[in-house]
């Protein structure tokens, strides 16, 4: 291992870092741009990790073997630890969809994916950010990639022009490479790449760990320009007054973040480190033995507070943690990490292991076992949903009619299985339910232009099919039309454009050959009622916050019945008006499933409640489908 010189003012810097991440955390009105801490992790570890490795180089020591050594004992103990705690609170409180989605976040987050698997597009079942508790582990994997992806670089181009000027000017390049993706139109990531949550995307954070590789290859240039120390103090002192004036003035509603616009608390980050190289009044105060400690601990105290955080907010229900809950956070986050720290961290990462044993031991058996407690812990959880919901299987819902409807849409659809069964019973149809949104987006059948969408003509055709008579829509309209009642980690991803255009012209094209009937969407609730459930087996419950109806649903099914009204053919059904409009049970039974899909009991019970006043078909219609 290389000879690299202990600054123990960088781990002051650490200590600035983390504290602004968690105070932001904790409320970001506190610290509007403590976000940023995560940006000046980036910047100290690219300046770091490159210093060892142009030394290594310098010396000819350097191992791609002996690297990642060091890097599975430094990340992955403390990582895989959290990850196993994660995974063991969750098990007890998180409904099915919860879970399983966290279980998916948590397989990718060790192979350090969990970042694009975050930016990726997502289904219905999404936790909201702020109750997911693996959600910063983004920036590890972040970190990681560039881990694998630079040294190899340095590596060649070392070989190729045995200069550290070539390095500098080649790392220089990559930067404004990168930097200048930060410019491309969101559009792009969302619609060709299908990444639009951008914040999590390593080419637009690369260049904040360039930042400080450029830092670090700059202090090996022969050349370089030494400043004195009065001007190395002006600077210090200037650098860390703009940074923290970034730190309190900045916010994540600012253009080109992440992109160009983080790359100046970056270069201020980077002035820091530079400038503290020599003794001057900043080093002293990043020095001083408390500071250095919570930066020794970062690590730790980064991992661990907000997984406290998030699952504070899924035991309340709450948007905003705050009193004792904040208390309880900060104690807990503290004796965990420095636990962490003494007895995970230093044993491990001062222990002989070589790579094939930290590999083993560290990584691969851990992992393994994590991702088989996890599918274990879902079949579970999966067998337990199924008894909560109440499936309404004792009642014999079958019927030898001939399928002759076809039921489209989202997951709006798929979960009015047993209303569908039940009226179709009673009135004398049989529908079968197909989901127009896996994979393909064709929720609507038209582009911008009114073209039907390549993509989507084996739907059409489907749709199309001279067995089925009539066509039946369901759909969650908020999210598309960008209302957003229930939070979704990235609802912005299932927002269509001019999409009430788009869904006209889908109806009329359906309705000119067959009869379309467009069922109202039901309420959506501030949380899942099956939370208060499995709470309630740990006396947690009753720290939730009462279930309150979200947004405003017969505003949104006006919209919608507005557009369809007066095309020929096309029919209104308004089912959801027969949910109790004060409770989310009915018999003691759960009508929800979650914030916004209906139980099977729910399914069932609205179509009983529907029953009693109208149909779905006429006599005269339900004829004219066997004609």
């Amino acid at each position: 291992m290389s000879s690299i010189k202990y600054r123990p003012e960088i781990d002051g810097l650490r200590a600035i870092a983390v504290i602004s991440v968690i105070i932001y955390h904790l409320n970001e009105n506190w610290l509007s741009g403590g976000f940023l801490g995560v940006d000046i992790f980036f910047v100290i570890s690219g300046f770091l990790i490159t210093g060892i490795i142009i030394t290594e180089i310098q010396q000819n020591s350097f191992s791609f073997k002996q690297f990642y050594t060091r890097r599975i004992k430094r990340i992955y103990p403390a990582f895989i630890t959290v990850m196993a705690l994660v995974s063991f609170i969750a098990s007890a409180i998180f409904i099915y969809n919860d879970f399983n989605k966290l279980r998916k976040t948590i397989e990718l987050a060790i192979t350090f994916l969990s970042n694009f698997y975050l930016g990726l597009t997502q289904g219905y079942f999404d936790l909201s950010a702020n109750e997911n508790p693996v959600l910063h582990i983004w920036s590890l994997a972040v970190e990681e990639q560039y881990y694998l992806i630079f040294p190899l670089i340095l590596i060649l181009a070392y070989k190729k022009f045995r200069e550290i000027k070539a390095l500098f000017i080649i790392t220089l390049i990559l930067f404004f490479i990168l930097l200048a993706t930060s410019f491309i139109p969101a559009n792009f990531y969302k619609e060709v790449l299908h990444q639009p949550n951008i914040y999590y995307l390593s080419n637009l954070r690369f260049p904040e760990l360039l930042v400080g590789s450029l830092l670090a290859i700059y202090h090996n240039l022969s050349n370089k320009v030494q400043l004195s120390r009065q001007i190395s103090n002006i600077l210090a002192i200037l650098s860390t007054l703009l940074l923290f004036s970034c730190l309190f003035l900045m916010n994540n509603d600012i253009a080109y973040i992440p992109g160009i616009t983080l790359i100046l608390p970056c270069i201020f980050t980077a002035l820091i480190i530079h400038t503290t190289s020599q003794n001057n009044i900043v080093k002293l105060c990043l020095s001083n033995k408390a500071i250095v400690f919570i930066g020794k601990i970062s690590y730790s105290l980064y991992l661990y507070h907000w997984i406290f955080i998030a699952f504070a907010y899924y035991i309340t229900g709450s948007k905003q943690i705050q009193g004792i809950t904040v208390l309880i956070v900060v104690i807990l986050t503290i004796i965990f990490s420095i636990t962490s720290y003494y007895l995970i961290e230093q044993p491990i990462r001062k222990s002989k292991l070589n790579f094939k044993q930290a590999f083993i031991y560290l990584y691969l058996i851990p992992s393994l076992f994590i991702i088989g407690y996890n599918t274990y812990e879902r079949k579970q959880i999966r067998k337990e949903k199924e008894h909560i919901e109440q499936d309404v299987l004792s009642v014999n819902l079958e019927n030898n009619f001939p399928t002759t409807v076809l039921t489209i849409g989202d997951s709006h659809a798929g979960h009015l299985t047993y209303f569908l069964k039940y009226l179709g019973k009673q009135e004398g149809w049989k529908s079968t339910i197909l989901s127009i949104t896996d994979g393909k987006d064709c929720f609507v059948l038209v582009d911008k232009n009114n073209k039907i969408k390549p993509e989507c003509q084996g739907l059409l055709d489907e749709i199309n099919s001279p067995k089925y008579k009539a066509i039946f829509i369901s759909g969650f309209y908020d999210l598309r039309m960008g209302g957003q009642p229930v939070p979704r980690f990235n609802a912005e991803s299932a927002i269509i454009p001019n999409f009430k255009i788009r869904f006209r012209e889908t109806i009329k094209l359906l309705a000119k050959s067959k009869s379309v009937y467009i069922f109202a969407n039901n309420s959506s609730i501030s949380r899942s009622p099956i939370r208060g459930y499995l709470l309630e087996k740990y006396g947690l419950e009753k720290y939730l916050e009462p279930i309150r109806r979200m947004g405003d649903i017969d505003a949104s099914n006006k919209i919608i019945h507005d557009l369809v009204k007066d095309i020929p053919n096309v029919y209104w059904v308004d089912a959801q008006q027969y949910l109790p409009k004060d409770s989310v049970m009915a018999e003691g039974k759960y009508l929800y499933g979650d914030q916004d899909h209906l139980t099977n009991f729910g399914a069932y019970y609205m179509a009983k409640e529907f029953s009693k006043y109208q149909r779905v078909m006429t006599p005269e219609q339900v004829k004219k489908l066997y004609e």
